[in-house]
């Protein structure tokens, strides 16, 4: 499935779902997360106020208390910002974004405000950067690589910053606590390295699981329960979205006949090549195929007007006549074809309204003599 020699990492395509799974799956660690990095939050502002006056008793540099402030309040509102994103379930895009941001900016913000402390000779806790650093590797969404790359930008940014405020003496102390953070980011990356690689294996078991439950093992297309799926919420998104939908039903033409003369082996040959040749008719992700049993097939085509359908599904037709399948036992042709029935989804029919009518297009079809694309809208009845 196009996944790296790390283990942290598939194909283009994959890695989208993977990293959309990822995030639904961890949503309610995501929100406790949150709300302890909240009040945590809101603690560590409560102690900045109790503080404020030693601060400006001390008088020196008032401008390190202010931005002080102004990155408090600030990691406060993309904290704030980020809860009612995950509790909304809304602006997925902007989520992995704000996630690091936040992450940054508590570890920035927590590392200045410290060195703040020790110029002025205030007790201050070390440990918290040491949390901070171990906190980044939370499940709270993000990739391993995402988290490792924020773990090292605190620890980076805590070690020059350190340099550059404190005073000499103090540098030797800022040493052991950059060579703390450091061997923190390393142990830390080591077990959320190991977790990620074991939810990227769940992830790939339980999508192979759910591919084989939804495929048919003799085409490899989908099945009659994935294509039933795929119909009824690709219906729904119709319906919000007001776009035209085309639903067909293919039947291959005297296929019995075929099996009867060439085999049964033959015949699983001849339903995978045509299964091929529809699904290179189709445009991903919302048309779809599906095998509904036997030698009959669903078609899905989204966004597309019965005037438009007629014109594509003669096109499946053709590229099926094209595979020159010898069929001497044919009455129609002496090469295998197929019947269609179509109908153009009103905004109001259940999936199974739609096959309904599309069979009985079909049927309309054979009786005209098969071979042929029966498209019914409403009472309008179009033929090719």
């Amino acid at each position: 499935m196009g996944r790296r020699l790390d283990g942290l990492g598939f194909e283009p395509v994959l890695e989208r779902e993977y990293r959309q799974h990822m995030r639904a799956d961890q949503r309610r660690s995501t929100l406790v997360c949150l709300i302890t990095a909240l009040g945590i939050w809101l603690t560590f502002i409560g102690l900045d106020l109790t503080r404020l006056d030693n601060l400006i008793a001390i008088g020196s540099q008032d401008s390190f208390v202010e931005l002080a402030i102004v990155l408090r309040l600030g990691t406060l509102a993309v904290i704030l910002r980020l809860l009612w994103i995950v509790r909304r379930n809304r602006q997925a895009h902007a989520y992995h974004h704000l996630t690091m941001l936040a992450l940054a900016l508590i570890g920035v913000t927590c590392a200045f405000i410290a060195n703040m402390y020790k110029l002025r000779g205030l007790p201050q806790a070390d440990i918290a950067q040491l949390v901070i650093i171990a906190a980044v590797f939370l499940p709270v969404g993000l990739t391993f690589l995402q988290s490792l790359g924020i773990a090292l930008l605190i620890a980076v940014f805590t070690t020059v910053l350190g340099v550059l405020m404190l005073e000499p003496a103090q540098l030797a102390e800022h040493g052991r606590l950059s060579i703390l953070l450091f061997f923190a980011v390393f142990v830390s990356a080591v077990g959320a390295w190991l977790r990620e690689r074991a939810e990227r294996d769940q992830f790939l078991l339980r999508r192979m699981l759910h591919s084989r439950a939804m495929s048919d093992a003799l085409t490899g297309i989908a099945n009659r329960r994935g294509f039933e799926e795929h119909v009824a919420m690709a219906l729904l998104q119709a319906r919000r979205e007001r776009v035209p939908v085309v639903f067909a039903v293919l039947d291959v033409d005297h296929f019995k006949r075929y099996n009867d003369r060439y085999g049964h082996q033959a015949g699983d040959i001849a339903l995978a090549l045509i299964a091929r040749a529809i699904d290179s008719k189709l445009r991903p992700p919302m048309d779809m195929v599906g095998r509904l049993g036997g030698e009959e097939f669903g078609l899905l085509l989204y966004d597309t007007t019965p005037q438009r359908a007629q014109e594509r599904l003669e096109r499946v037709a053709q590229a099926i006549a094209e595979l020159r399948i010898e069929h001497a036992a044919s009455p129609t042709a002496s090469y295998i074809t197929v019947s269609m029935g179509a109908v153009g989804f009103d905004g109001q029919e259940t999936a199974v309204d739609l096959y309904r009518r599309a069979d009985a297009a079909l049927y309309a079809g054979k009786a005209s003599g098969r071979n042929r694309v029966e498209l019914i809208k409403g009472g309008e009845r179009r033929a090719g």
